[in-house]
């Protein structure tokens, strides 16, 4: 399957692009994006001018792609799927977002400023929803949770994480980043401590204890 695209296939955090070649052309294509984003805005770089770095015509670039945007998706899903620590928990996963923005420092605050920064921030936002769900769904502990409430849990923490470093790029990483991830961790344990807790506390009350349920009326 060569396409990598929204052609054959709508992206998703579980999504991966196929193929050794596609890939060698898709990491062309990234590599000359990210050195013409050091020249000029990534608003202001042209397909053709892509072409013309990687020295394919414009028709190679849209039969993978149909447009920049879904050609930034693809870099993105194309990071992410070259992860090596996929396993790790979620305190390795917002340390992986810290170091890939940080380490790309020029070209993520170039991209966050372009019309694509929200490729970027709801894809992060999605990966990290994804792989807090796991977490809390396998997770004995839940088991009489709501699945839509450990969705719910997971989209909070996802989000701070996501928007969190965005805003640390964008406010020029003033702030360490190790400091950022004591903070991180600090916050999504409290986070994902309390929702849970009172997702758990809400279950038993509507679900299990009308005891407890009258209890609460007459507080109110």
């Amino acid at each position: 399957m060569h396409c990598w695209g929204r052609k054959s296939q709508k992206r998703s955090p579980n999504y991966m692009p196929g193929g050794t070649t596609n890939m060698k052309k898709i990491r062309s294509f990234t590599e000359a994006l990210l050195s013409l984003a050091k020249e000029k805005p990534i608003a202001k770089i042209s397909i053709e001018e892509l072409c013309e770095r990687v020295g394919v015509k414009r028709q190679t670039f849209y039969y993978h792609f149909d447009d920049m945007g879904d050609f930034i998706d693809a870099i993105i899903i194309d990071i992410f799927e070259k992860r090596a620590d996929k396993d790790g928990d979620l305190n390795q996963d917002a340390r992986f977002v810290a170091n890939l923005y940080s380490n790309n420092y020029e070209a993520v605050r170039n991209l966050l400023s372009s019309p694509y920064a929200m490729n970027i921030v709801n894809f992060v936002q999605n990966y990290l929803s994804t792989r807090s769900y796991e977490r809390l769904a396998s997770n004995i502990k839940y088991k009489n949770l709501p699945n839509e409430q450990i969705k719910s849990v997971s989209r909070i923490v996802a989000s701070i994480i996501a928007s969190e470093s965005s805003y640390w790029i964008n406010n020029e990483m003033k702030e360490d980043k190790e400091h950022l991830l004591l903070r991180f961790d600090v916050i999504l344990k409290n986070v994902e401590r309390m929702m849970v807790e009172n997702a758990l506390r809400g279950n038993i009350l509507n679900n299990k204890r009308p005891d407890l349920q009258q209890d609460e009326k007459d507080k109110h």
